[in-house]
């Protein structure tokens, strides 16, 4: 904390002197003012100035045609909620499953040890989160979960960095793994509505 204070610091320091150099603002009758003119005028460049002639990758790309989102809106289906009210209270376990963990659809792969589990709730909205690690490969736990949330009726959405994601209308569940050398280390994430 006190490195990041003194480089703040060194920062406004050195901000403050260029400033100075800058504005010639180095004290009056000074020989070594800068001079400026008030007729600079920029150089044509290409890329995002105004005036600038447009250049490939100057321009902010168009937003997707249908927006991402790892939760669709209540409406996206005629669905029924996974989990219903009331939901659990918040709470976690180590080793094992916290009370009220929604074992079904969220809980651990065959040949599993579950090392933590956790639920989080307010109102409407239920979060969870699993820690499990497995003797089962990659990827049959990554089949195991496909099959079980497919069966479930949620859809697989698309991801950049290789998580496996499926959501319905009032739910969405992520699988990841983690290094670990005694096996396959997993979580699974999930959020659940009620309504």
């Amino acid at each position: 904390m006190r490195i990041t204070i003194g480089v703040a610091g060194v920062l406004v320091v050195a901000g403050v002197v260029a400033a100075i150099a800058l504005t010639g603002m180095g004290g009056a009758g000074s020989d070594d003012a800068v001079q400026t003119t008030a007729t600079a005028t920029p150089p044509s460049t290409s890329g995002p100035l105004p005036g600038a002639t447009p250049a490939s990758g100057s321009e902010v790309p168009a937003p997707p045609a249908t927006p991402l989102s790892a939760m669709p809106p209540a409406s996206a289906g005629a669905a029924e909620p996974l989990v219903s009210a009331p939901l659990p209270a918040s709470g976690s376990q180590d080793g094992g499953l916290v009370e009220g963990f929604p074992a079904e659809i969220a809980g651990p792969a065959a040949e599993s040890t579950v090392r933590s589990s956790s639920i989080a709730t307010q109102d409407t909205v239920m979060q969870t989160a699993l820690s499990a690690l497995s003797s089962a490969s990659q990827d049959d736990v990554r089949a195991e979960y496909r099959t079980r949330w497919a069966a479930a009726g949620l859809r697989e959405q698309q991801t950049a960095d290789g998580t496996m994601t499926f959501a319905g209308a009032y739910e969405s569940l992520s699988l990841t793994f983690g290094s670990s050398g005694t096996g396959t280390l997993y979580t699974v994430f999930g959020v659940f509505r009620t309504q």
